[in-house]
């Protein structure tokens, strides 16, 4: 009788250690299964980001031509720089902004529509669609103004601008010359609904 007590007290502590391994093993198993998920979506978030610098620096690109007046698109360039044209989405007046600085004309937007092979047009004047990453962007450029008209002192923002010494062409009467400071945001739409902006501050004219 005292031997198959014995026995009996051996099984019972048997029992709870295997399930305490158990419950170790299970727990460790989604410690794993967390840190690889992880790890996806860092990865996911990295190559979006990656993707999104390339599609900020060409939107950039797209609004400094369309600015200087040397886009491909003839139509979207801005040739009066005094006066508010949304059709090309440029304000000669700062636009009002939320509270990360972004204009709302352009965080507003509603996101793009999908399909198979990415993200449809929103006919947002000069927006992109990026098929390689399958992403959409868009910009928006301001003349740091609190009113359209000229850039008068003040009403904007303005830097000194000294012409070169042998300049000869568009040259001014004077040495120097007021002009407005400009900024240009970026917005560019992933997929599942990401979202970047970016700005760039230029040196008017």
């Amino acid at each position: 009788m005292r031997a198959a007590s014995v026995i009996s007290r051996q099984g019972g502590a048997a029992l709870i250690v295997a399930l305490v391994a158990l419950v170790a093993m299970i727990t460790a198993g989604f410690a794993l299964f967390r840190s690889v998920d992880n790890a996806n979506l860092a990865s996911t978030n990295y190559q979006l980001l990656r993707s999104a610098e390339q599609n900020t620096d060409m939107a950039m690109n797209e609004a400094l031509l369309a600015y200087m007046q040397a886009h491909p698109n003839a139509a979207l360039n801005v040739l009066d720089r005094n006066t508010d044209q949304a059709a090309i989405a440029y304000f000669a007046k700062q636009q009002e902004q939320n509270a990360e600085g972004i204009p709302n004309v352009l965080a507003a937007l509603s996101a793009p529509g999908w399909a198979a092979d990415g993200p449809q047009a929103t006919g947002w004047p000069g927006e992109q669609i990026d098929a390689t990453s399958r992403q959409l962007r868009r910009y928006v450029i301001e003349r740091l103004c609190d009113a359209v008209g000229p850039a008068t002192a003040d009403q904007c923002r303005r830097y000194q601008y000294r012409f070169p010494r042998n300049c000869t062409n568009n040259c001014a009467a004077t040495p120097d010359e007021w002009l407005p400071f400009v900024r240009v945001t970026v917005r560019i739409d992933g997929p599942k609904n990401a979202v970047v902006y970016a700005q760039m501050f230029l040196k008017g004219d």
